[in-house]
């Protein structure tokens, strides 16, 4: 029997093609904003990659993981890396770092800003001054400042780029490793375009 051929047109390998089985090299690549949140391996474990096609759910996604205390804790102390990379035909084309846009208020503290990654000003977290209830760090890290911390995100200074073509979608899978791109041979499960690289529409951390 002819094994049975599929379209699948559009810029990311879809859940119904990969139900049917579909061979990578007739995907296209697609455009896409990747929010990258993550720490290299030690002592904590951060991976976090948003996938997303707008701008409105890219900021949804950073205020999310801005409002927990933890994540809190992995910038001030841990130097996380917090980037918005845009990728324009499955090409990462620019990479922006979020640090100097990010405002950190916690009430009977100077307000925290960053000038990168692992530079934050207003708080000396390497000398953190021990507290009865801990030094500021312990208690981000254990979220007790979580309802008394306000962050923001100055979008207003930040210049994202349209994003051109055809855009991810979600049910969709994309890759943000290009050099892995169609490493997959013959038809593609959703295990193989995971080991080779490839990450669905939305939020997913490889380290959680």
């Amino acid at each position: 029997m002819e094994p049975r051929q599929v379209a699948c047109r559009g810029s990311t390998v879809s859940r119904g093609c990969l139900e049917a089985g579909v061979r990578l090299s007739a995907v296209r690549r697609a455009s896409f904003y990747d929010l990258h949140f993550g720490v290299l391996p030690g002592g904590a474990r951060k991976d976090a990659h948003h996938i997303r096609g707008t701008i409105a759910e890219i900021k949804a996604d950073l205020a999310a993981e801005l409002a927990q205390g933890l994540n809190l804790y992995l910038l001030c102390w841990y130097g996380a890396t917090l980037s918005l990379d845009v990728y324009q035909h499955g090409i990462r084309t620019e990479s922006i770092d979020l640090h100097p846009y990010v405002t950190i208020a916690v009430e009977g503290y100077p307000d925290i800003t960053f000038t990168g990654p692992g530079r934050p000003l207003g708080h000396d977290f390497e000398a953190d001054d021990e507290t009865d209830e801990g030094s500021l760090s312990e208690q981000f890290l254990i979220g007790d400042l979580e309802e008394v911390t306000t962050v923001t995100v100055d979008w207003t200074r930040i210049t994202v780029p349209a994003l051109l073509g055809e855009v991810a979608r979600p049910g969709g899978f994309v890759t943000v490793r290009a050099a892995e791109f169609g490493e997959v041979e013959g038809e593609a499960d959703e295990k193989a375009l995971r080991d080779a690289g490839y990450i669905p529409y939305g939020c997913t951390d490889s380290e959680s």
